[in-house]
């Protein structure tokens, strides 16, 4: 993946509409890397998460963060998320969503999240609910 980075989205802001800002939180290097190459395909400017912890003070936009097991107590990353980046939409990853889950519905609800997406993901998927949780520019 090219590097996105966060100290790059000054320039992207001297445009007309801003460059949408997303932290990818994930264990998984390789996971990782793939959803900021998909991501950053689609014009958002992506740190991921050791990138974000040197750019102290950005906001983000959108956080995607992967979880993995959310109903077994391991949703403490959610709230560390959450409270990391108050008032910004978490979008949660897990293996253990079934297929087919709806993003926006009562699992969703239930983790305090703004939407879940089972893994594995596929592109097309993963960049619908981003723009559906970015919030939009008039």
């Amino acid at each position: 993946m090219k590097n996105a980075q966060v100290a790059s989205a000054s320039a992207a802001d001297a445009g007309h509409r801003r460059t949408p800002r997303i932290l990818i939180v994930d264990a998984d290097q390789a996971l990782s890397a793939l959803l900021g190459e998909w991501l950053a395909g689609q014009g958002e400017v992506v740190a991921l998460r050791g990138e974000a912890l040197a750019a102290h003070g950005t906001h983000f936009d959108l956080v995607v963060v992967d979880v993995p097991f959310p109903r077994q107590g391991e949703s403490n990353p959610l709230r560390r998320v959450a409270d990391a980046h108050p008032g910004t939409p978490v979008l949660a990853l897990s293996s253990t969503f079934f297929a087919g889950i709806d993003t926006h519905g009562a699992v969703a609800r239930a983790l305090g999240v703004a939407g879940v997406l089972a893994k594995p993901v596929a592109r097309e998927a993963l960049v619908s609910a981003v723009r559906q949780l970015l919030p939009h520019e008039a």
